[in-house]
């Protein structure tokens, strides 16, 4: 009889530490930080997820626009003290990244947040986290009402932007929400074109430090500087429907007036190919002649750092998909 109680009790004490050592285990350091690193993991991956699609269009033209531009002393922007040296300018690298990509993400959790949103991805963009089941729409607009007023005061307080992140919001608005961006492929551009020019100056702000200039919109900008701004907003106003060519099945589904679908797909992509023949040449001409008269004198490197930066843009361009050069009918 003890014998048998004996041997009972060491299987329910067995029972129970077999129970309890997954628990424990769960508890122990590792196993938190087990958990830490998967979700940070899953959070890294959703962001990646909702802004792939413009971070090569948006972030990294706009960037290199604000490190390019302050790299070019004061031609672009006038600064009371003397311009950022190279080292200064590399430190803000970062800060210039976070203005740009802190914004985007508000953009494209609007943009991917509306159910006519949800189905246009589902035939155009089916790795986005919607159609996935990663996050839902409603998820999406209850993030946003924290994430906004958050994002405008990380802008206005830490990276001295907070005007151009407020028009950013008003342009994300009228695009997504009030459909500005479905009844014209000539509006849709517009709007991202303009936001192009808030994005550009934001970045080059950031740049040389958002202590050297005022709080406007355009502030501080010379001449020459809000020449080469507007001149980009045209680049990007002329060229941007590059991106309908690709989604013509959702933009359709949709019911969105984009280029491809208005004016048909042969004619569509010969008026991207020759905006995009001319535009390089105009930047090239623009920057060796006499439209930099009054212009402050610089050094032959800074004149090649802005030759670049207009170069890489519009091969940007060129890339968003590689085959709408085919002109075919």
């Amino acid at each position: 009889m003890s014998e048998t109680l004996q041997v009972r009790n060491q299987t329910q004490t067995s029972a129970l530490d077999a129970k309890d050592g997954p628990k424990s285990s769960a508890r122990t350091p590792c196993g938190a930080v087990d958990r830490v690193f998967s979700r940070t993991g899953s959070f890294l991956t959703l962001f990646w997820l909702l802004t792939e699609s413009n971070a090569p269009t948006f972030v990294g033209p706009n960037t290199m626009f604000g490190i390019c531009g302050a790299a070019s002393g004061s031609w672009l922007i006038s600064v009371p003290s003397s311009p950022p040296s190279a080292l200064e300018i590399a430190k803000r690298l970062g800060l210039v990244v976070l203005f740009n990509w802190s914004n985007l993400i508000v953009f494209d959790l609007a943009n991917q947040r509306l159910p006519e949103s949800a189905r246009e991805d589902a035939l155009n963009k089916p790795w986005r986290p919607v159609p996935r089941g990663l996050i839902t729409s409603d998820q999406i607009r209850r993030t946003m009402l924290y994430l906004v007023p958050v994002l405008v005061a990380l802008n206005h307080f830490l990276l001295g932007t907070g005007v151009q992140s407020l028009v950013i919001m008003v342009l994300t608005w009228l695009y997504n929400d009030l459909r500005g961006g479905d009844d014209s492929f000539v509006g849709r551009n517009a709007i991202i074109a303009a936001a192009f020019a808030v994005y550009n100056y934001g970045s080059l702000k950031v740049a040389v430090g958002a202590n050297a200039t005022s709080a406007g919109l355009f502030s501080g900008l010379t001449t020459t500087g809000a020449t080469w701004v507007a001149i980009i907003s045209l680049v990007i106003f002329t060229t941007m429907h590059v991106q309908d060519l690709q989604d013509q099945e959702g933009d359709r589904t949709r019911g969105r007036r984009s280029a491809p679908l208005v004016l048909g797909d042969w004619v569509a992509r010969w008026t991207v190919a020759v905006p995009m023949v001319i535009w390089p040449a105009f930047c090239t001409w623009f920057w060796k002649t006499g439209l930099l008269v009054g212009a402050p004198q610089a050094d032959r490197s800074r004149e090649t750092v802005l030759h670049l930066w207009t170069w890489l843009t519009v091969d940007l361009q060129a890339h968003c998909p590689s085959t709408w050069l085919t002109i075919d009918r």
